[in-house]
């Protein structure tokens, strides 16, 4: 067991004690914590005039696959640059039980294909019983466009790593994939009517349309549609379906590694979305020519000609299996990174460290005058005429910069106490951020048994950071919220009382 985690254990053990007399003495310590108040026998008070040091450090890649949400767009801003955003994705065999089953046949031919994605979004109101949705998770400006293209993924996605095939890959953001032939190239923007399509079924001929289907979701939701090339889903998905290439899911992965969706600029500030790729499917619709003897009943799916019955048949591939997403970043466009600021963005942005600038002998001056820590908080401060407050995160994340680790608070009091949230000013403004790290604080002015001095580190928060158990207190490189905020540091005559912050509560006896 390693010293951090032995002390967190210590003190665990110590607040489970602690609480046990604490209930079974309950009638005689209310009347000690009155005398202790009547005699005036504490006196509480505190120190906040620290020094700190800081600085600026841009995260080269993060991991990148089994993710909660995925990215998807380019967004750009003064401060942080451009963000460009794509994923890559397996594709799952529909089956009929455990069996893949060919029900394409030699008379099929496509009528359409659509990559379907959901958007994340909520239902406004409802206006002549028709729903009306609003798109949600997405920064940037809605009306700008980005390029979206869609490829054949060439490169194949392993579920286990090569190296050491006890353990899952390991996909980073700045991984480069193979890309084949084009299945989608345009623009795109987002679309919250996007609720409906409509699929025109043709005859053998592959000219004369015999009937329009009308596709939507059941709660009539939004959903990006990407209509994909039928000439090349028909080679790939019709024409090889009975080969062996789809006895099963392992031989098909292997033959059709996937789709490559990608996102790029095209010279202005448009958005970027967070999707939820579960319900992601490919939508293959097609009509196949049957014996009329083989379909007599058609209930409106099909019509009848003179050489037999033309019927209309989906067959659907889910984006199941690995995915990663893909992040390219760009500072050229950045505002140089101020001495008298910090700036903190995920999804492989910039993190900020915090050093508290103290020597030896005033910490050890400070453990020898036994202080009881009652409370401890780190604040810092928005610079809100440089941050966009459209993309500022309403959570940040502290902890050991040098070993990635969690501070003790995390373990012994949880998230909800240490905090982190963005608070705002009486404007309404992105105003401060403040850390409540009174454990950490109380171990290291301990004297007796004194934690190390640590460098805080500062990120957006995912919800990957929380702790998991007291024993394992790694922080996972995982972080896919893209939000960004500028704080003041301890520098510059500019900052004024919005400076980094430590400040110190503690009592001691008369």
């Amino acid at each position: 067991m390693t010293t951090s985690v032995a002390k967190n254990m210590k003190y665990l053990c110590l607040f489970l004690i602690t609480l046990g007399i604490t209930v079974s003495c309950e009638k005689d310590i209310e009347n000690v914590g009155v005398n202790l108040v009547d005699n005036n026998a504490f006196e509480t008070e505190s120190i906040s005039d620290f020094d700190f040091n800081s600085a600026n450090k841009n995260i080269e890649n993060v991991i990148a696959n089994n993710l909660g949400t995925y990215l998807l767009g380019v967004y750009s801003d003064k401060e942080f640059g451009e963000l460009k955003a794509s994923f890559v994705s397996q594709v799952s065999l529909p089956y009929v039980g455990e069996t893949y089953e060919n029900t394409y046949g030699d008379e099929s031919a496509i009528d359409s294909v659509l990559l379907s994605i959901p958007y994340p979004s909520t239902l406004d109101t409802v206006v002549g019983g028709i729903n009306q949705y609003s798109i949600d998770n997405f920064i940037g400006n809605e009306n700008n466009e980005f390029q979206l293209d869609v490829f054949e993924l060439k490169t194949f996605l392993n579920t286990l790593n090569p190296e050491n095939p006890a353990e899952s890959a390991i996909y980073y953001s700045d991984k480069e994939f193979l890309k084949g032939d084009s299945f989608y190239s345009d623009t795109f923007k987002l679309n919250s009517n996007d609720t409906v399509a409509y699929i025109k079924r043709y005859l053998a001929d592959g000219i004369t349309s015999y009937d329009i289907d009308t596709i939507k979701q059941d709660n009539l939701s939004p959903t990006i549609k990407i209509p994909l090339n039928e000439s090349l889903i028909q080679q790939l998905f019709i024409d090889k379906a009975g080969d062996s290439e789809f006895e099963s899911q392992e031989s098909f992965t292997g033959f059709f590694r996937g789709l490559y969706v990608q996102a790029s600029s095209l010279g202005n500030n448009s958005h970027l979305m967070s999707l939820d790729l579960t319900s992601a499917k490919i939508s293959v619709y097609y009509s196949k020519t049957l014996d009329e003897t083989e379909d007599q009943d058609l209930d409106g799916d099909g019509v009848k000609g003179e050489t037999g019955v033309r019927v209309k048949k989906t067959n659907t591939y889910t984006l199941s299996g690995v995915k990663s997403s893909i992040y390219e970043r760009d500072y050229t466009s950045s505002k140089e990174s101020g001495m008298d600021r910090l700036y903190v963005q995920g999804a492989s942005g910039e993190v900020s460290s915090i050093e508290l600038n103290i020597t030896d002998t005033e910490l050890e001056d400070l453990r020898n005058q036994n202080l009881l820590i009652t409370e401890a908080n780190i604040t810092v401060y928005v610079d809100y005429n440089e941050a966009n407050s459209d993309i500022t995160p309403e959570r940040l994340f502290i902890y050991n910069f040098d070993e990635t680790t969690q501070i003790t608070d995390y373990i012994t009091e949880g998230e909800s106490v240490v905090g982190g949230l963005l608070e705002y000013d009486d404007d309404d403004k992105p105003y401060k951020y403040v850390f409540k790290i009174t454990d950490y604080i109380s171990n290291l002015l301990d004297s007796s048994d004194p934690a190390d001095l640590v460098t805080f580190g500062i990120k957006t928060y995912n919800t990957t950071d929380t702790p998991t158990s007291s024993v394992n207190t790694t922080i996972n490189n995982y972080n896919w919220n893209p939000k960004g905020v500028v704080l003041f540091n301890e520098n510059g005559d500019s900052n004024g009382d919005k400076k980094i912050e430590l400040e110190i509560f503690y009592t001691k006896l008369n």
